[in-house]
């Protein structure tokens, strides 16, 4: 039986200034469809700051496996904090928000999802967790922006894996969302690895559909989450997880008025 994946991405177009990172993040989304097709899955993209809320939502509910990708900064205020970043770069405020819908529709169909960099973050701040809004060492500055990182306890997540890893991120899970737990961290102590204690979620910092690695770096993590999802007793899940409702105060209009949106 063909298992499907939808991947949720941020978005297809950006301005000129930002053509690199687009074209660097298109790599990335390129790697993974590849690497899912290999396996004899299928693969479909999702634009989280483009298409309408409902045809996301709907992409997930057909999905076998969700995976929400890598892309830009989260907005502090999804978390309760203001802007304290050294340096201010644009939010995607709208593929934040459909990209946590997403998640609360897996939450409800206890559906498997794989979180990757930012999808990592996503996951944890839609269960109500928060993030370190800048770190150092896990970038470069350079034409490539990964560095190769190395993990204290990689066997956790896979002892399929191998190291070193690649990463690219000045941001980092700290408090735990509801039901999170971290399972792997670097060697300076950054969270890069964390599972749900029910639901069959896995997020991890690290770009395993980096098109310079195995293939089977990327498919091992969706294996894992499948093959959790496949074995869950609805019953005892359900009563494990609880209602994961996430209600955060969300600033929606552009005229200065404030709105609060439930997840």
């Amino acid at each position: 039986m063909s298992v499907h994946v939808a991947l949720f991405h941020v978005r297809t177009r950006r301005q000129a200034a930002a053509a690199a990172y687009q074209s660097l993040l298109d790599s990335l989304n390129a790697s993974a469809v590849a690497a899912i097709e290999r396996v004899g899955w299928t693969a479909s993209l999702h634009a989280a700051g483009e298409a309408p809320e409902p045809q996301l939502r709907r992409a997930s509910r057909e999905a076998d496996v969700i995976v929400l990708l890598g892309g830009d900064d989260i907005e502090p205020l999804l978390y309760g904090q203001s802007d304290r970043r050294p340096q201010h770069t644009a939010y995607q405020r709208r593929a934040d928000r459909t990209q946590i819908a997403v998640v609360m529709e897996a939450v409800r169909s206890r559906r498997p999802l794989l979180g990757v960099c930012r999808g990592m973050q996503l996951l944890n701040v839609a269960l109500g967790g928060t993030l370190h809004q800048h770190v150092c060492g896990h970038r470069s500055t350079g034409a490539d922006p990964f560095v190769a990182t190395d993990l204290n306890d990689l066997r956790a997540v896979s002892p399929r894996l191998r190291q070193p890893l690649l990463c690219t991120h000045h941001q980092a899970v700290d408090e735990l969302g509801r039901g999170l737990r971290a399972i792997a961290h670097s060697r300076n102590g950054v969270v890069e690895a964390v599972e749900h204690e029910s639901l069959p979620f896995l997020g991890v910092q690290w770009h395993p559909e980096h098109p310079s690695l195995p293939p089977d770096q990327f498919t091992e993590l969706l294996r894992i989450v499948h093959r959790r999802g496949a074995t869950l007793d609805p019953v005892t899940t359900m009563a494990a997880a609880g209602p994961l409702e996430v209600t955060r105060p969300v600033s929606l209009s552009t005229r200065g008025r404030a709105a609060v949106v439930r997840h």
